[in-house]
């Protein structure tokens, strides 16, 4: 199972940018043979998306059900799955994917913005998010879980570290060996967060997002907020070699001059992962 998830930064309906990005997404879901499609910050039509990728691709694909209650994250589907929408709030949705050999949750977050929100909101926000994944986890009996999206903190931050948060981890052993953890009188469930691997990449693009901020004293100017995470059931199936930051397709440039170009796309880069599903 091919997955993408992309902030196009195009919250807003008809124009030149909005063409470009509908565009690339055609070309990165047929270069790319993507089963899921997964959008933050999109304002166009997920119906019409779906007819022009499915007409060019030769792939029925169907939007992924929405109840209303997520304005920040859509998508779309190949058409040979079964899904159905488990829960929604307004920056995330949860959905179960199902084939007649696995169940498969997947969680899709657009976390609050760091320009406008506190380090506290973040790790809200991803707490109550992780809750509601364990939650799901624990009603449908389904321990395989992938979560994606845009956290709008790294790895390395509280939101994403902390036991009470997220709990996603840069380590296998630590996760497959010991997937939970015990602090005073309540059990922490861990993920595995496979995108710590492009901290220290000498070849840009360094990670899907920019942000030149001379004012401060520390900055990493390069940031992965972008990010995929595992609980210890999928590491098999999960394709280490498969995940990438897409900077371009055959017909598109995603960036201008070394970084996102936001002018003509967006101030992201798509973030690419693969499952093998003979090993889910």
């Amino acid at each position: 199972m091919n997955i993408l998830f992309w902030n196009t930064n195009i919250p807003k309906r008809g124009n030149t940018k909005a063409d470009n990005i509908d565009s690339c997404l055609l070309s990165l879901a047929i270069e790319n043979q993507i089963d899921l499609l997964i959008l933050a910050e999109y304002g166009e039509s997920m119906g019409q998306l779906c007819r022009i990728i499915s007409n060019q691709s030769g792939t029925q694909y169907i939007p992924i059900p929405n109840l209303g209650g997520c304005t920040k994250i859509k998508g779309i589907i190949n058409g040979k799955y079964n899904i159905d929408t488990l829960h929604e709030r307004d920056r995330y949705q949860i959905i179960k994917i199902s084939t007649v050999f696995y169940d498969l949750i997947v969680a899709m977050i657009h976390s609050d913005s760091k320009r406008y929100s506190r380090n506290n909101r973040q790790e809200e926000i991803l707490r109550q998010f992780h809750t509601a994944i364990v939650d799901e986890q624990e009603k449908h009996k389904c321990k395989n879980v992938l979560a994606i999206g845009d956290f709008n903190a790294n790895p390395f931050e509280e939101a994403c570290l902390s036991a009470g948060n997220l709990f996603a981890l840069p380590f296998v052993d630590g996760v497959i060996g010991s997937p939970t953890r015990c602090i005073g009188y309540r059990v922490y469930q861990k993920f595995y967060n496979p995108t710590w691997k492009f901290f220290g990449n000498r070849t840009i693009p360094y990670t899907t997002y920019h942000y030149n901020d001379s004012g401060d004293m520390a900055n990493c100017y390069w940031n992965i907020i972008d990010q995929v995470v595992i609980r210890p059931s999928l590491v098999k199936a999960f394709d280490d070699d498969k995940l990438r930051i897409i900077s371009c397709t055959k017909k598109h440039q995603l960036l201008d001059n070394g970084k996102p170009d936001k002018k003509n796309y967006s101030d992201h880069l798509p973030l690419f992962c693969a499952l093998k599903e003979d090993l889910i």
